[in-house]
């Protein structure tokens, strides 16, 4: 027994030995296997000059379920949550122009009404006639702008924590931009760790040498994403009371009740303004829902696509 735990002993070192060694490639491993374990798979598509990454699960010929990630998030933001759904469900998770695998050009305008253009060709290349669309945060506002120009191909609209409203209640994320600070750009190693813990009521599982790249690409598009959130800042035509009442899609508002980036009192702005509306406040979650806590998250989506 004890040679058994000795020789257990030296490959779990070994292991380790390699995932120092090889961080990249122990991280691209480690994020296929989730992938796979999801049902969801790895695919591209280009339109015009541009490659759209993307992930693509499920049965060809079921309902399809867009899902448009937050800023600074990417496709595998919703890996997790997605494995409840790959079953019954086409699930469809690009990569957003500038974020994830994305090229990202400095000329770009970043601003939700060209991203909308942009969706809009991705679903017409991938031949989307109908669909549902889930997002979160940035997403979320996207998905509801989408909705409100696009409403032919929309089954229904679900919101996670979503951008775009001017909540009644101040937000962390809110005080700390008055005070000329953005939790959400990633300027050294250590932030990354504090963005997590910014974002989520309690962190998920990240192993550590996904971490670790995760972390080392968020600091090296840090100049890039604070000229997207710029951008996105500036950009007051595109706020979402205006256009709410106009949504005739059945629709799902679920917000993590601790969110420090979109104050969950968004909701009392959005829920008179939306005719069609369900509403789930999530406890012991942050802004993070579809990875704090994906069963739960995919289980109240579930339910609201099955009570339709």
């Amino acid at each position: 027994m004890k040679r058994i735990l000795a020789y257990l002993a030296i490959i779990a070192a070994g292991l380790i030995g390699l995932m120092a060694l090889f961080p990249g490639q122990t991280s691209k491993l480690g994020i296929s296997a989730e992938r796979a374990m999801s049902g969801l798979g790895y695919k591209t598509v280009v339109i015009g000059d541009e490659t759209w990454h993307y992930l693509e699960g499920g049965p060809n010929d079921a309902d399809v379920v867009l899902l448009l990630h937050g800023f600074g998030g990417d496709k595998d933001n919703w890996t997790r949550f997605s494995k409840s759904l790959t079953g019954a469900y086409r699930v469809i998770a690009p990569d957003l122009p500038g974020f994830g695998e994305s090229a990202r050009h400095p000329g770009w305008d970043y601003s939700l009404p060209p991203q909308r253009h942009r969706v809009k060709g991705f679903a017409a290349a991938l031949g989307l006639e109908e669909f549902h669309v889930i997002g979160h945060s940035m997403g979320g506002h996207l998905a509801a702008l989408y909705t409100h120009e696009y409403p032919e191909h929309v089954l229904s609209l679900a919101l996670f924590n979503n951008s775009g409203v001017d909540a009644p209640d101040e937000s962390d994320m809110r005080r700390a931009l008055a005070d000329g600070h953005n939790p959400l750009i990633v300027q050294s190693p250590e932030d990354f760790d504090r963005l997590l813990a910014f974002a989520s009521h309690e962190k998920p599982f990240i192993p550590w040498p996904v971490k670790g790249v995760l972390a080392k690409q968020a600091l090296n598009n840090g100049a890039f994403n604070r000229s997207v959130f710029d951008s996105l800042m500036s950009d007051t035509s595109s706020n979402l009371e205006p256009v709410l009442a106009d949504i005739k899609a059945p629709t799902l508002i679920l917000w993590g009740e601790y969110d420090r980036i979109t104050d969950v009192s968004s909701i009392d702005v959005m829920r008179p303004l939306l005719p069609e509306t369900e509403v789930v406040i999530m406890k012991d979650t942050g802004h993070l829902p579809m990875l704090e806590n994906p069963a739960e998250t995919a289980g109240h989506y579930l339910g609201f696509l099955e009570s339709r």
